[in-house]
């Protein structure tokens, strides 16, 4: 296929397939060994992947994720607290970077297809990542910022589950944020989930039917003007 020669959809494929493993299959094992490793090597390709999504031709930008990577392998084995705060802003700082890239360029595509519908979904799922990381480094610095039917947030799975049911606006309400800082960033990234949804599809579709109106308008152009040779 077509779609598989194209090194820009190889990679937002990738993408898009690491993350769905951290998303939706790494909870599945949450409780029945130690993850923390399984989601740091997997966050680490998502690093790789994220930025060959926009810059696969340019070598000399992965010096960022890799000092990425390296800040959280030794904060995690280290347990330094600060640096693992540092770690989760730049971690914030490079995901916001990327969606806002990607953001802009399926904004300015002319054509709609395949490749600009999996690039938005790809936006959506860091933006939810990136909300799961902030939220963790606000539970770290204050463990009371969030209320877990009176548990304790041990895991990556619930502030992924957190942030995507924030997102989303669902809200079962078994997790609630506490904290002031908390309750801002829940409103933020619940206005903000729900904005692009909105938008982006709207901003899809709006071009997906426009492109297709333009495209059979000159299949009927080439049409008459074949049948005018004709005749």
């Amino acid at each position: 296929m077509k779609f598989f020669k194209n090194k820009r959809a190889v990679h937002n494929l990738t993408l898009f397939a690491l993350n769905f493993i951290y998303i939706f299959i790494l909870g599945l094992f949450d409780g029945y060994a130690d993850m923390r490793y399984v989601y740091n090597s997997v966050i680490t390709l998502i690093f790789f992947a994220s930025m060959l999504s926009i810059k696969d031709t340019a070598a000399h930008f992965f010096y960022i994720p890799i000092v990425i990577m390296t800040l959280t392998w030794v904060s995690e084995f280290l347990s330094f607290q600060y640096l693992s705060h540092i770690t989760g802003i730049i971690t914030l700082v490079f995901f916001l970077y990327i969606i806002t890239y990607l953001v802009i360029r399926v904004a300015t595509t002319k054509t709609v297809g395949p490749l600009e519908f999996l690039e938005s979904i790809n936006v959506y799922l860091l933006l939810g990542i990136a909300a799961s990381i902030l939220f963790s480094t606000v539970y770290a610095d204050n463990l009371s910022a969030f209320s877990n039917t009176g548990n304790a947030m041990s895991s990556r799975a619930e502030f992924i589950y957190f942030s995507f049911i924030t997102m989303t606006t669902l809200g079962y309400g078994d997790i609630s944020p506490v904290d002031p800082t908390a309750r801002s960033l829940a409103i933020f990234f619940s206005v903000a989930g729900q904005l692009y949804l909105t938008m982006i599809v709207a901003l899809l579709i709006g071009k997906y039917l426009s492109q297709t109106t333009v495209e059979e308008s000159r299949k009927l152009a080439r049409e008459f003007q074949k049948d005018n040779k004709k005749e």
